[in-house]
């Protein structure tokens, strides 16, 4: 490992390299806040990996560790950048063991761009970073390895290539660790984004081929039409057209090409960004939205993707011919009156473009209503028939159905209209405005064919934004379902200070016996904290509460009482309006949104707690750790076996690796409250919110899962009716 040492950062330099390298990457360009020192000595990777995520957001960028297995390392390595790569244990100039890193700007097929501690840039072997990286797993085999060899006698190059069989034979499966790929947030600016993608550059290299591709269309068509109407009997403008023609097909497959490009970059950046806002949007704003909206928001976005992205490249090609249709007109025999014709044509096409989104937003907006209600029904589907009349079932969909095919008949009427009128009408209109030229005497041949020329391309640019117009309409009325979800993504949660959670995790000690101070063993403290819904009255006044390590308290009282606001409030699912809360002596905005949350474990109450479709291992260990270890998965299953879940673990065929959800195993409402109640557990937190997690549980099983609550948190709050 010596040879890595002028061209690998040393682990307490993990903090200039994390900031260097984004620079380099053009993923920041002044960091937002100051990026705090790695500690001398991590505890373990989680804590590795917990401080990169810190250090990353503060800079405003993920830092997002990656796993892969030893015979996809090489193809990974080739595809990763801006990365930052840990080396095994490194022997330094003082005898210390201790870690490097390489910095990884660039990436090709064959080398890798690393970033020396020097700012320099250089070129590594895919193959030495590979053996880098996999030094130790290989190590592993390498005795046995060459012993082999010897035996069969296997020597020189085919010893090298026999080598490598072996090691992917027998190492496939295994995992290799210690790579953190870098990129920017997802609710980062998105031109930034586009650029940085190089989408940009694309979209310039698109309208270059696209104006190329119409110059040659209407050269080659002007050349046709004056030599058939000056009546030429030389082939030579007849083999020109010919080539013309073909040098139009390369630039249209360019054309395509590059529009293929720029769709998926667009479409790739967008579905990241929505996924970002849906995990980012406020829980009150998509509970206020109900499943069945949310289910048409997530059909708009594809519509966004799709037509969207198709309408807009179409729409620019259109654009460019009809700005070359003007020119052309401009020179041909109509001169301004055609023109001017054109101009007039445009705004009339462009007044009942209008009209047709008009239909289509409501079209859609009916549509919306229609599938809310259809998703309402079904999930609600036992009520309707436990409590509603037979006959009332559908009148509600009757109606609906009714407005929605009436607005369904507007559009597709208004939409033939757009799809036809604009192109026909102008070639009828471009042919009318040459009747005062053909009538003159000595009309000129060549400016007869370049208007005719005109006409045409003025009626291809039509056909081709009558086609584009509808996908373009379709793309903003399904923008205005899914723009709340993108803007979202702009709502960074606070990334807190790393340096931070070396004090809360120096504080994190076990129930107390008592003998230590008082002020120093306060876990969670809430100060003056109030909140209201609104403009409503205030649900929570000046609230004071002090849980302590060991603490167990029951928050009791009527229903709209507020104590679920408060409980929201202290686990950071709300921000208070006044006051402040303080999880051992910090405040959220230092110790940032997602270090809180797992710190501050939560059961919520059962209609806003889901089991997920997954296994039950995963539903159990979703705020721990995923892939779980082997340590992770003895503890979940000692858990659920404490909350008397044994017997359910015993009849699944695959135990916690048992797909569970809506469409895996049916758990009992019972048996769904204790897994919410082991998730809170096992999330390995500093205080445990239980809010009415118990009323599911019958007497019994509720004595034995609170005796199992009280042993395993450190400090508990349970909200309860009286």
């Amino acid at each position: 490992m010596r040879r890595w040492q002028d061209l690998s950062w040393s682990e307490l330099a993990l903090d200039e390299a994390l900031v260097a390298l984004a620079r380099k990457a053009h993923l920041v360009q002044n960091a937002r806040s100051a990026v705090p020192r790695p500690p001398r000595a991590f505890a373990g990777d989680r804590a590795r990996s917990s401080w990169l995520d810190g250090a990353a957001a503060s800079l405003g960028i993920e830092c997002e560790p990656v796993e892969c297995r030893y015979d996809e390392l090489d193809g990974t390595l080739r595809t990763m950048a801006p990365a930052l790569l840990r080396l095994p244990l490194a022997v330094t100039k003082d005898g210390e063991a201790t870690p490097r890193w390489i910095a990884v700007v660039g990436a090709t097929r064959r080398a890798l761009v690393v970033l020396t501690p020097s700012l320099r840039r250089v070129r590594v072997p895919v193959a030495d970073v590979f053996a880098a990286l996999a030094h130790d797993l290989e190590a592993e085999l390498a005795a046995r390895v060459e012993r082999w060899l010897e035996v069969a006698r296997v020597s020189g190059r085919r010893a090298k290539r026999s080598r490598r069989a072996l090691l992917e034979q027998f190492l496939a499966e295994r995992t290799v660790n210690g790579a953190w790929l870098l990129r920017a947030d997802p609710g980062s600016s998105f031109a930034s984004e586009l650029r940085r993608s190089g989408t940009f550059g694309r979209v310039g290299w698109f309208v270059l081929a696209s104006v190329a591709q119409v110059l040659v269309t209407v050269l080659g068509w002007s050349i046709v039409g004056r030599g058939a109407l000056e009546g030429a009997r030389s082939s030579g403008w007849l083999t020109t057209w010919v080539l013309l023609s073909l040098t139009a097909i390369p630039l249209a497959l360019a054309s395509a090409r590059l529009g293929a490009h720029i769709t998926l970059d667009v479409a790739s950046l967008s579905k990241r960004r929505l996924l970002a806002g849906a995990l980012r949007m406020p829980p009150d704003a998509i509970r206020g939205q109900g499943s069945g909206r949310l289910l048409g928001t997530v059909g708009e976005s594809t519509a966004i993707e799709t037509a969207g992205l198709t309408g807009a490249i179409g729409s620019l090609l259109g654009i460019v011919q009809l700005a070359s249709a003007v020119i052309v007109l401009g020179m041909g025999a109509g001169g301004a009156l055609h023109v001017a014709s054109l101009v007039v044509w445009c705004i009339a096409a462009a007044a009942l473009a209008l009209r047709a989104h008009r239909r289509r937003a409501l079209w859609t907006s009916r549509r919306l209503e229609l599938t809310g209600s259809f998703v309402e029904n079904v999930v609600a589907n036992r009520t309707r028939v436990a409590q509603q009349k037979r006959a009332e079932w559908h009148h509600r969909e009757d109606d609906m159905m009714s407005a929605y095919a009436a607005a369904a008949d507007d559009m597709d009427a208004t939409g033939a209209l757009v799809s036809v009128a604009p192109g026909r009408g102008w070639f009828v209109l471009g042919l009318v405005m040459l009747v005062p030229t053909l009538l003159a005497e000595n009309v000129d041949p060549t400016a007869l064919a370049i208007a005719l020329g005109g006409i045409l391309q003025a009626q291809a640019a039509f056909t081709a934004l009558s086609t584009s117009a509808s996908s373009l309409a379709s793309a903003h009325v399904a923008w205005r379902s899914i723009a709340p979800l993108f803007d979202a993504a702009a709502h960074v949660p606070a990334a807190g200070v790393p340096a931070a959670l070396e004090h809360v995790d120096r504080d994190r000690r076990p129930v107390l016996d008592g003998t230590a101070t008082r002020d120093r063993d306060v876990v969670l403290d809430v100060r003056s904290v109030s909140f209201r819904y609104g403009d409503g009255e205030p649900v929570l006044r000046a609230c004071d509460l002090s849980v302590r390590s060991g603490d167990r308290v029951l928050l009791e009282g009527s229903s709209g009482s507020g104590k679920s606001t408060l409980a929201a409030v202290m686990v950071g699912l709300r921000a208070p309006q006044t006051g402040h809360v303080l999880l051992r002596g910090l405040d959220r905005a230092t110790i940032g949104d997602a270090a809180w949350r797992s710190r501050v474990a939560t059961a919520p109450q059962f209609h806003d707690n889901h089991v997920l479709s997954g296994s039950l291992a995963f539903n159990l260990l979703m705020g721990r750790s995923w892939p779980p270890s082997a340590d992770d998965r003895r503890e979940a299953e000692a858990v659920c076996r404490e909350l008397g879940l044994g017997p359910l673990l015993d009849r699944m065929p695959s135990g916690l690796d048992q797909i569970v959800g809506e469409t895996g195993w049916q758990l009992s409402h019972g048996e769904r409250s204790r897994v919410f109640l082991a998730r809170a557990l096992l999330q390995r937190s500093d205080v445990v919110v239980l809010d009415e997690t118990f009323g599911a549980l019958d007497p019994l099983t509720l004595r034995s899962c609170l005796d199992v609550v009280v042993k395993r948190a450190p400090a508990l709050v349970v909200i309860a009716h009286p």
